[in-house]
């Protein structure tokens, strides 16, 4: 069965030897995103099946989506 990490730490993916990751810059907790934010997190969503189809094994790419309210 084919897998993806979602990560906010990406070294920590990448010495943990994940198969795929992708790195998200949010707040710890938060891996799909802002709450009461359905649009976002669905969009990180069809990011990560994506990236099952095209990523190579052992690699972590860094998805564009960036935390709006600091908490």
């Amino acid at each position: 069965m084919s897998t993806v990490s979602v990560s906010m730490r990406p070294e920590i993916s990448l010495a943990m030897r994940m198969p795929r990751a992708a790195h998200v810059r949010f707040p710890l907790g938060n891996p799909f995103g802002e709450p009461n934010r359905p649009d976002q997190q669905r969009r990180i969503l069809d990011d990560l099946f994506g990236l099952l189809e095209t990523a190579e094994e052992a690699q972590v790419v860094e998805l564009p989506y960036r935390w709006r309210r600091w908490l």
